[in-house]
């Protein structure tokens, strides 16, 4: 057997474990190069065949190539390699080059896939994700992409593309750099090769974090909620008898410390939201100040009417524009009635609710996030009528249960079946509204576009 390895960003790596694979099988294995390849410490440079033989039956494997210069080795003799593809089990050959960058544009002389080659291996790696063009694609001159550009998962999978134009053999893709959940699903649609347009980044954000300034009632029971909307939580107040964990068990953090020695744990990621609910106008004042400045997502602040009239006129004073503070809820939340902290603290977080849903479309959880259990994760891509789970909806599907809802029911229950026979990505639609919907008996109506991801 003979595999070209091609492409960037793990080629060497790739074969070392292709090599241990065989070798562990028994077989014997060559690696080799049509191209360029570093010199290791075990590497036979300008061997004989006899040679090459004698590190094969003593170690089950030879790395060998005709010295190209100080580091690197170039091809064997063509006569030297076929007397080898006679005897030698599984031949490994480096066949591109890539200035060990993890994307490249090959050239059109690029790769120089081994004629006699069984399969061809092409590597890309995520690594080279949201970085500059020019840093991170070798031969990027050779397209027409903008140098300062970020690489995107649809770049990288025009890139792919363009070899897989080039090669007339069997071939499969293999990525890496996989680290998260959302990478997991890029790798196996670029493997597949399946659009990667079909996925949003933004379903995988993870959820709000909810900065909480002043520790009184309210605060108490907004914390205790938004433990359950699975929000990371920051408590601040600058009295050490409320600031603490036996008022906020729930919180992740707390910290007691004066408000205008805050900015040091304050978050810098755009989703954040604030609520300001201290002890007197002269800390809301301070608080609005700091927080103003900072991206958020949600930034409300409690009181009266008046209070707040009185607040929003001071900071008009002091060069603050109506502009800046249209953008404060305030009075905070939504309008319920509520009267008691816990009501409060409802009405908060609808408000809050609202705008994450209206402008940040993830609903993934903490434990599905941060899940390295493999199986299968299902997402709603399209929704129409009264499906429960919005479009970004997921759940994974493995061998010990399930992680998360896409909103639940038997659609929710066939899914799961054809997670678990589920082998590759694949798309498939639960129709609600037709004779579907009678045979998973269902009445609400609605359609529902799911996919299904093996990770």
């Amino acid at each position: 057997m003979i595999i070209s390895v091609i492409g960037s960003g793990g080629k060497t790596t790739y074969i070392h474990k292709l090599k241990d694979k065989y070798v562990f099988l028994n077989k014997t294995v060559l690696m080799c190069t049509t191209t360029h390849m570093l010199i290791e410490e075990d590497t036979l440079i300008d061997p004989s065949y006899d040679e090459i033989m004698h590190r094969i039956e003593t170690y089950g494997y030879c790395h060998a190539g005709n010295r190209c210069d100080e580091f690197k080795i170039e091809g064997l003799d063509s006569e030297l390699l076929k007397q080898l593809k006679q005897v030698v089990d599984v031949i490994l050959i480096e066949a591109d080059g890539s200035k060990h960058l993890p994307l490249k544009f090959p050239n059109v002389n690029e790769p120089v896939v081994d004629p006699d080659s069984d399969e061809v291996v092409l590597i890309s790696n995520l690594n080279g994700l949201n970085k500059p063009v020019k840093e991170v694609v070798h031969r990027y001159e050779l397209t027409n992409l903008d140098p300062n550009e970020l690489v995107t998962p649809k770049i990288m999978q025009d890139l792919i593309r363009v070899y897989l134009k080039k090669l007339n053999k069997p071939f499969k893709i293999h990525v890496n750099g996989d680290m998260d959940l959302y990478t997991r699903c890029l790798k196996a649609l670029l493997e597949e090769d399946v659009d990667v347009d079909i996925l949003q980044k933004e379903w995988f954000n993870m959820q709000p974090k909810l900065v909480i300034l002043g520790c009184g009632h309210v605060s108490q029971y907004l914390a205790k909620m938004a433990s359950i909307l699975e929000l990371y939580t920051i408590v601040i107040d600058n009295r050490k008898e409320f600031a603490n964990v036996e008022h906020f068990p729930t919180a992740n953090e707390i910290h007691c410390i004066e408000y205008d020695q805050m900015d040091a744990v304050l978050p810098e990621e755009e989703n954040t939201c604030y609520v300001i609910v201290t002890r007197g106008h002269k800390d809301d004042k301070l608080c609005l100040e700091k927080t103003l400045c900072k991206p958020h997502l949600y930034l409300g602040m409690i009181g009266s009417k008046g209070k707040v009239k009185k607040t929003f006129d001071a900071l008009i004073e002091e060069g603050y524009s109506n502009e800046e503070l249209s953008n404060v809820h305030a009075p905070i939340g939504l309008d319920i009635r509520a009267q008691t902290p816990a009501e409060i603290s409802i009405s908060i977080l609808a408000e809050l609710i609202e705008i994450k849903n209206a402008m940040f479309s993830s609903s993934i959880s903490k434990e599905l996030l941060e899940s390295n259990v493999h199986g299968t994760l299902c997402i709603i891509i399209d929704k129409k009528g009264s499906a429960p789970r919005g479009v970004g909806s997921m759940m994974l599907v493995h061998e010990n249960g399930v992680i998360d809802t896409i909103g639940g029911g038997k659609v929710e229950y066939q899914a799961i079946l054809d997670a678990k026979e589920c082998k590759e990505v694949m798309v498939k639609e639960y129709d609600l509204s037709n004779a579907e919907s009678a045979i998973l008996g269902m009445i609400c109506g609605g359609y529902n576009k799911v996919l299904f991801i093996p990770v």
